[in-house]
């Protein structure tokens, strides 16, 4: 399994790594079955967390017996959870699960608003008590994730985070935008969640899903993966942590990592790695939110860049008709748009949603 460093931690990671959300369906034994095969294939980076069911237990029987040679990552998350008692008391039921007394890295989880931002990393927040941990010896760094690039950007200008996890693959493509250069500029090491997955509807899986999908990254689900994987490894990242839920999907995910040696050029013509959807287009930050009327903007606005730029019009089509509150509703009152740290018209955007949408 080739390896990439992981930004200023200096660590050597495969660049398949394996997460861990989908073994929350497996039993015991199965989980551990699929952790350790990761393990035997090459990989060396684990990516769990407490939210993930069962997850850390899984990971830590798999692995327990060669804890030395992983890299284990876990997260702290929950509203309750960014203050610093309750990261406490997260962290100390994460040791037991993983059976270890130390920890390669812990991140606060799914951090995607500025408000969940500034509690979690001010006075008394969750930061606080990783960091306490982190000068005892038990845990060696501190990242953060999210699905919003915007407010990665801005968590990782702080200097607090060695690492970032964030969605990209080939819809879900922001990432690029600003954060993985600006993380780069930082030594900050990126790894990739959600390759197969919308991030805003994670029901979606674009390996296994609508036809639509077919043109853009190959006819069948084996041959989508693949593509979906080789777009990701393109990019200038670390490691991607793709869930696995059986040995067949961990092996066939580690024959990418282990023959990838860039791109060749029908797929540098047909990937066009870091270009982004036709302007003007939502980069799903979030800040335009409230609706007054409860429109939920940034989804309406992510299914029409899926319809007008990757061209999946059913499916986006489909989406749209099963929300109880559509662009029509929109009274043009400005507020989104005043928010929009972008500059984008929104309320004409939501418009051209509806017309080509409905």
């Amino acid at each position: 399994m080739q390896k990439r460093r992981l930004g200023r931690t200096g660590l050597q990671v495969s660049v398949i790594g394996l997460g861990g959300a989908r073994f929350i369906n497996l039993r015991p034994e199965e989980g551990q079955r699929v952790v350790r095969r990761a393990f035997d294939l090459g990989i060396n980076y684990f990516d769990t967390a407490r939210a993930y069911g069962d997850s850390e237990e899984k990971v830590g029987s798999a692995l327990r017996n060669v804890r030395d040679q992983c890299i284990i990552a876990t997260k702290v998350y929950g509203a309750a959870e960014w203050a610093e008692k309750g990261a406490e008391r997260l962290l100390k039921q994460s040791f037991h699960n993983l059976k270890t007394d130390r920890i390669d890295l812990v991140q606060l989880h799914a951090v995607d608003t500025e408000d969940a931002l500034k509690k979690a990393i001010g006075g008394g927040g969750a930061l606080q008590a990783i960091k306490r941990a982190r000068s005892q010896g038990r845990i060696d760094f501190i990242g953060i994730t999210g699905h919003r690039p915007y407010i990665l950007a801005k968590a990782i200008r702080t200097g607090e985070f060695d690492t970032v996890l964030v969605p990209l693959n080939f819809v879900t493509r922001e990432a690029a935008e600003e954060l993985m250069p600006l993380a780069k500029s930082l030594d900050v090491g990126v790894v990739i969640m959600k390759p197969f997955l919308l991030h805003f509807d994670q029901r979606t899986n674009i390996a296994s899903g609508p036809d639509e999908f077919r043109s853009l990254l190959g006819e069948d689900g084996p041959t989508r993966s693949k593509t979906a994987l080789r777009y990701v490894l393109a990019h200038d990242i670390a490691t991607v942590v793709p869930g696995a839920a059986s040995v067949e999907e961990v092996e066939a995910m580690v024959k990418v990592g282990e023959s990838f040696k860039g791109l060749d050029e029908e797929e540098k013509d047909r990937f066009k790695v870091g270009e982004l959807p036709a302007e003007p287009f939502c980069r799903d930050c979030g800040l335009c939110m409230p609706c007054p009327e409860f429109i939920n903007i940034p989804y309406i606005l992510r299914l029409y860049a899926l319809f007008a730029s990757y061209g999946v019009k059913e499916y986006a089509r489909r989406r749209y008709q099963r929300l109880s509150t559509k662009a029509f509703f929109c009274t043009k009152c400005g507020k989104c748009e005043a928010r929009c740290p972008y500059g984008l018209a929104v309320v004409e955007m939501l418009s051209q949603a509806e017309k080509r949408l409905q």
